[in-house]
């Protein structure tokens, strides 16, 4: 609840996603029911529909070493974006961008950046 009022303090709101498992969510989802939120999920199991209809999560963030093509399929068929934490080797990265992985939060800023422009060169 801290967290929720400082956003509203310093009139962020527009400017902020929550990411955080389940219990914490729940509380922000209470707190700001339109706010945008990342359920991080630490197993590829699907997070039950209950959960979702709660909290009503925008992304799925998953464990970088979770992410295959099912579950990169299965969060995108279910309306999700997906994100991953945290891959911090270009191959890591190349394999998530390879499964259409949505956002990457990496410790490697640096090497994600060089692969996004390796891909597509900036005029």
């Amino acid at each position: 609840r801290r967290v929720v009022d400082v956003v509203h303090a310093c009139e962020a709101r527009e400017r902020v996603y929550y990411c955080a498992g389940a219990a914490t969510l729940l509380t922000v989802r209470a707190a700001e029911p339109d706010a945008e939120l990342a359920l991080t999920r630490t197993t590829a199991a699907p997070p039950r529909p209950a959960l979702l209809e709660a909290i009503r999560p925008r992304w799925l963030n998953y464990r970088f070493g979770l992410i295959d093509r099912a579950l990169a399929d299965r969060v995108h068929a279910g309306g999700h974006l997906l994100s991953a934490w945290t891959p911090d080797t270009g191959r890591a990265m190349r394999r998530l961008i390879g499964l259409g992985v949505d956002s990457v939060t990496t410790n490697r800023v640096d090497v994600l950046c060089a692969l996004r422009n390796a891909r597509s060169p900036r005029p």
